[in-house]
């Protein structure tokens, strides 16, 4: 199963992941245990498992929208240290500081609803109004589990094993 979602990764997110706006990502510490980058990577990585599950019951799931969002979801976080006074501002102001790179990152073309409202609802249930489509669902869920696995020392990026330039 491993290979089949480093498969969909690449597919999907390969613009991304290779992307200067994502390299820089490696740079920044996130959750005081890992990279912006490594963390978006398991949040990816975990949204492609539930993909694979809910494909299972006969449920798409626009999987190209749920890894841009995935992997760019909190890249607004980039510079938190100089753009945000505290934790605080930084949880709130984040996500529309993703969005803009992300509109920055794709064509007006490719950038659509799903995308948005996913990565400006991500941080719900801690705030009030919840995502609007089943992708937001997915990579709000999958950017709690990835955060729990890396408290653990199980990080989904540390344990996928790509063989990715990104990761060389």
């Amino acid at each position: 199963m491993s290979e089949h979602i480093k498969s969909l990764l690449y597919q999907y997110g390969n613009d991304i992941l290779l992307s200067e706006e994502f390299q820089s990502a490696f740079r920044q510490t996130h959750h005081k245990c890992m990279t912006v980058a490594e963390h978006s990577l398991g949040v990816a990585i975990v949204c492609l498992y539930i993909c694979l599950i809910l494909q299972r019951m006969n449920i798409s799931v626009r999987m190209r929208s749920l890894t841009i969002a995935a992997l760019c979801h909190d890249l607004g976080i980039m510079g938190r240290h100089e753009k945000y006074r505290n934790d605080l501002e930084c949880f709130g102001k984040h996500p529309e500081d993703s969005l803009e790179v992300i509109r920055n990152m794709i064509s007006a073309d490719e950038y659509n609803d799903v995308i948005e409202n996913s990565v400006r609802r991500h941080m719900w249930p801690l705030t009030p109004v919840p995502p609007k489509y089943q992708e937001g669902v997915i990579l709000t869920a999958a950017d709690k589990i990835s955060a729990v696995m890396e408290r653990l020392g199980l990080s989904p990026a540390r344990r996928l094993d790509l063989n990715h330039p990104i990761m060389n």
